[in-house]
């Protein structure tokens, strides 16, 4: 007579505990994964703020004063235009703005989407940067 193993596959009781740890894993993967990410975008950020002050401090050594005097600022090709910047205009992450007088300056980065979505990410004349945003 042919001998049948009944053990051949895996059991419903085995295929759940594969489940579950799976599941597991990746409830403590993608939050890290997400956190990540959002902390890449933000140094994006913090690196066009950086290029944005390097553009007024040398802005203003030409002209004694920061750009846009008086105003605000929020499209991306006039800001390169004006501090002679090469930021992307297809920016996807972020919106920038420019607020100056003529002694001081502020640059805001704008979160567009995502997990921090309108948080704000903020540098000085001085470099000190504020704002909301938070990883």
């Amino acid at each position: 007579m042919l001998d049948i193993d009944t053990k051949a596959g895996i059991s419903l009781i085995e295929l759940i505990v594969v489940v579950t740890v799976i599941g597991i894993l990746a409830s403590i993967a993608i939050p890290n994964f997400i956190k990540t990410m959002e902390t890449t975008k933000a140094r994006e950020a913090i690196s066009s703020l950086g290029q944005i002050r390097a553009g007024e401090i040398i802005y203003r050594s030409e002209e004694n004063t920061y750009w846009p005097a008086g105003s605000t600022e929020s499209n991306v090709a006039t800001i390169n235009s004006q501090l002679r910047l090469s930021l992307d205009t297809r920016e996807l992450n972020w919106d920038y703005y420019v607020t100056a007088t003529t002694s001081t300056f502020t640059a805001t980065a704008r979160r567009k989407s995502g997990r921090n979505e309108n948080k704000t990410i903020t540098i000085d004349e001085d470099g000190n940067q504020g704002g909301t945003w938070s990883p």
